[in-house]
């Protein structure tokens, strides 16, 4: 199966259950990586015949402007959710959610989630 792939897309949220982390915006890096047959599109070059991934790009980016979840793993269900209805030709969609800078004390490069839902999930 081919895959559209968006990696690391860094976007400012207030995704979060502690009251420091709902009132200033952090950041998150998500990556999506679209799984359907897109030989169709390469053999005739027509963007309808794909994925398109700026849309993709900016569902996450519009779900991230008015998400009210306190978890990262709400965020990637409803975006998943969100994509796989939008795209029917997508098979199946991996999103991943990383907070780099999440309040826990220590070092560390990030923190996240990765979920896979396929169509009729």
């Amino acid at each position: 199966m081919d895959k559209i792939i968006l990696n690391r897309i860094e976007l400012l949220g207030k995704i979060g259950v502690l009251e420091e982390e709902k009132r200033r915006a952090q950041r998150y890096l998500v990556s999506i990586v679209i799984r359907a047959d897109i030989k169709v599109a390469g053999r005739t070059d027509r963007l309808g015949e794909t994925i398109d991934y700026g849309h993709v790009f900016e569902m996450a980016k519009s779900l991230m402007d008015v998400s009210d979840c306190e978890l990262i793993e709400c965020y990637a269900e409803c975006l998943a959710g969100q994509i796989l209805t939008t795209f029917p030709k997508a098979k199946s969609v991996t999103v991943e959610v990383l907070k780099p800078d999440a309040p826990i004390e220590g070092s560390f490069e990030s923190v996240g989630i990765e979920i896979t839902r396929t169509q009729g999930d």
